[in-house]
Parts: C-alpha cells; sequence; structure tokens
C-alpha cells in the first residue's frame, strides 16, 4: 500500500494559521456589534446575524469541504479557501449595508471551516497515529488561546479604528494564510489515495462513515461533551454578570483564566498521550469536567434552598476545573475519531468536528431561554450533557468490548475503500498506544 507517512512533513506554524482562523475571526469581532448596527443602520437582530451567519458557514464549510479533500486533495482545496477567506475579509470591510454583511459572512465562514477540517486532515496524512494525537494537542492548545487573545485585539483595533477596521486585519490574516498553505503545506494526499471527486463518491464517503458505529461512537460522544461546553460558552456571561453582580471586565478575567487552564491541559495532553493513549486522557477530562459540573449544580440547588449564591470564587474554581477538562477531552476525541475514520480522513474531519460545531451551536442560547437569573438553569444543563456523556462513554466501552473490538480500533473493522487505501493498514490509535 503507498504510505503517505514519507511525504514532506507540513509546518505546524502554517496549520495553527489555517485552523486558527475561526476563533479570531469569531472571537475579534464580538465587540463591534453594537457599531455595525449604528454604522449600517441596521437593527440589532441584522447585526447579531453577521455573527451566526459566519458561525453557520464555519459549521457547513467544514461538513461540505471535508469529505471533497478526500477526492480532490487538500492542498488546493486549502488554497482556495484561504484566498476566499481574504476576498470575503475584504468585502466584509467595505459592506454597505447589513444584508451584503450576512451573505458575506457566511461565505466567509465557509472558507475558514474549510482550513479546521482540511488542517485535520493534512495532520492524520502525514503523521502516524501517536505523533497525529500529539499534533492534534499542538493546535488545539494554540486554537484554545482563540478566545482570550481575539477579543483583546479586537478590542485593540477598535482603539484605533472601527468595526470595518477589524476586517481589514483580517483580510491580512487572509494574506497570511495564503502564504501559509503556499509555503508551509504541501500536498499530503497523492492522487493514488484518492477516493473519487464526483457528488456520488462525495456523497457515498459520507453515508460510509456515517453509518460506521465504530467511527460516529466517537462523534456523537463528542457532540454530547460540546453541547456542556458550549452551554457554558453561552450561559456563563450572563448568569455570572447577573448572580453576582460582576462587571463585564471581571467576567473576561474569568473567562481568559478558564480559557487558560483549557490550553494548560492541552499541552499536557500532548505529554500524555504517547504513554496514556487518547482513551484514557479522554475518560480522564469528561470525568474531570462531570465532577465540576455537578459540583456547580450543587452550589444552584443550595442558592435555591437558601437563597444565596454560594462564593464566586468556588463557582470560579469548579469552572476553571471543568472548562480545563475540556482541554484532555476534545483532542482526544479529535485523535480517536480521526484513526476510526481514517480511511477517508478528509470526510472524518469534517462529521467529526462539523456535527460536534452544529450540535454546541443549537444549544448555545438554552440558556438564555430558560433564564439566567440565577446558577440553575446553566448548572443543570451542564450536568445533564456531562453526566450523558459518562454514561454514553460506559456504555460505549461495554459495546465495544462485547463486540470483540477494540474501543480505539475505529474502522478497522470495517472494510477498506476501493481506493487502495486499506482500513486496517496502520494500528488503531487506542491500540498503538496501549501496546
Amino acid at each position: 500500500m503507498p504510505s503517505l507517512r514519507t511525504a514532506a512533513a507540513p509546518v505546524t506554524a502554517a496549520l495553527v494559521v489555517v485552523t486558527g482562523v475561526g476563533p479570531i475571526a469569531t472571537d475579534s469581532y464580538v465587540a463591534a456589534l453594537p457599531a455595525v448596527q449604528v454604522s449600517l443602520g441596521t437593527s440589532a437582530a441584522v447585526a447579531q446575524l453577521t455573527l451566526t451567519a459566519f458561525i453557520v458557514g464555519m459549521a457547513a464549510g467544514q461538513i461540505l469541504l471535508g469529505p471533497v479533500s478526500d477526492g480532490r486533495g487538500r492542498r488546493g482545496l486549502l488554497l482556495g479557501g484561504a484566498v476566499v477567506f481574504t476576498l470575503t475579509s475584504l468585502l466584509c470591510a467595505l459592506a454597505p449595508s447589513g444584508p451584503v454583511l450576512v451573505a458575506v459572512r457566511l461565505v466567509q465562514g465557509l472558507a475558514a471551516g474549510a482550513g479546521i477540517a482540511i488542517g485535520r486532515a493534512v495532520v492524520g496524512d502525514a503523521y502516524p497515529p501517536a505523533e497525529a494525537a500529539r499534533r492534534y494537542g499542538t493546535l488545539a492548545a494554540i486554537v484554545f488561546l482563540g478566545p482570550v487573545i481575539a477579543p483583546a485585539a479586537g478590542g485593540a483595533v477598535l482603539a484605533v479604528g472601527d468595526w470595518r477596521t477589524i476586517f481589514f486585519v483580517l483580510t491580512g490574516f487572509g494574506g497570511l494564510m495564503v502564504l501559509a498553505v503556499l509555503f508551509g503545506i504541501p500536498e499530503t494526499l497523492p492522487e493514488t489515495e484518492r477516493h473519487g471527486g464526483g457528488l456520488g463518491a462525495t456523497l457515498h464517503r459520507m453515508a460510509d462513515l456515517g453509518s460506521d458505529w465504530s467511527f460516529m461512537r466517537h462523534v456523537v460522544l463528542q457532540s454530547v461533551v460540546v453541547c456542556g461546553f458550549f452551554t457554558y460558552i453561552g450561559g456563563s456571561s450572563f448568569v455570572l454578570q447577573e448572580v453576582y453582580g460582576i462587571s463585564e471586565s471581571t467576567y473576561a478575567t474569568i473567562f481568559a483564566v478558564n480559557a487558560g487552564a483549557m490550553a494548560a491541559a492541552t499541552i499536557g495532553f500532548r505529554q500524555l498521550v504517547g504513554r496514556v493513549g487518547p482513551e484514557r486522557l479522554r475518560a480522564a477530562g469528561m470525568g474531570v469536567s462531570t465532577v465540576a459540573a455537578v459540583g456547580v449544580l450543587g452550589g444552584a440547588l443550595f442558592e435555591r434552598v437558601n437563597g444565596e449564591p454560594p462564593p464566586l470564587a468556588m463557582t470560579w474554581v469548579l469552572l476553571t476545573v471543568l472548562v480545563g477538562g475540556m482541554g484532555l477531552t476534545i483532542p482526544s476525541a479529535t485523535a480517536l475519531a480521526q484513526e476510526a475514520g481514517r480511511r477517508s480522513r478528509g470526510t472524518a474531519a469534517a462529521l467529526a468536528g462539523g456535527l460536534a460545531f452544529l450540535c454546541g451551536a443549537a444549544v448555545t442560547p438554552l440558556t438564555g431561554l430558560l433564564g439566567y437569573g440565577t446558577l440553575l438553569p446553566m448548572a443543570a444543563l451542564m450536568s445533564g450533557f456531562f453526566v450523558a456523556s459518562v454514561l454514553m462513554l460506559l456504555l460505549v466501552g461495554r459495546a465495544g468490548v462485547s463486540g470483540g473490538a477494540d474501543p480505539g480500533a475505529g474502522s478497522s473493522a470495517r472494510p477498506s475503500r476501493p481506493s487502495g487505501r486499506s482500513g486496517a493498514a496502520h494500528p488503531a490509535t487506542g491500540a498503538a498506544e496501549r501496546s
């Protein structure tokens, strides 16, 4: 079987650029939403929709373009996505109205999503399972710092310019993406390893992995965990400011510390995954986050009974632990899903990342709908999702044992596609780490 392991390896910094564009283009822009509304003479709903359109486009870009890369190669699509991101960033800066900005942001999100999914596929192409898992941890550590760095960077830009200036800066970042692909990311999927680029072949790959429980169990599990995490992202700002009366700057500090804990945990993941394996690290991360979420729920019940919330310090520590656990869970889940779907790595990255992102986006508004005057709605939702994920992990583990399949073996039990890529060519991540 032809092997990609002898191909030129991509430059890690280049992969960071193409996969990190999503959080940068999202979070650097949030503070400018009120200014967009005033400048374009539109409604708050349309201004908010410019953010929503980007998020939807980013999820769709992963789901649509990741599978296409399995048939047409990685580098061309990455380069095209970088060029489109650059052009749409410039068009956003020049947008004359709210509806135009919404439409262009949707396309910009599609281009960003391509970089996320295909960048992960490149890692799986270029490295054996154990090293790929470490690389996922590195990318995750950088990407998770986006929510910390991007708002501050956006605020600095707004101090010297306006919301259009942010998009001019993103235009420059898009140019950096183009250079990163041209000089830092070689083609890692040669023609002999491709599965066919037509629509039928693309849909077949999606159906193939979508019907493979040895792959989809990792995706479903990750999606449930991400729902719990996005409940925190979508609700913590409202809840903490309402319940504890803290200022926006204090909340920004809390959010930054928590994101820093997550980034630190991903660095720990990189150091440990070669010895411990992604399955154990995923279980550890989920367990830590679940215990912390239940702890927040206990504090919410205390508030319900006594009429006063628990000390802010206690809630903050628990949320820090919860978010830190995600720094182990997400890169582990990424590594396991990519290895389980290694016969179609672009499609695997698309389904794992895109579906989890869509699920998380769907639950983000739930805290606001249920109310944020107390800790209870957010705490109950987080606990529910995390406890459900742990129960599911136990059931998935039993199913893998009873079925005789290694839980990390992924697609090895499935026949390979007729492209020449063998589904059992490499040991599974979990099995490799335990051997």
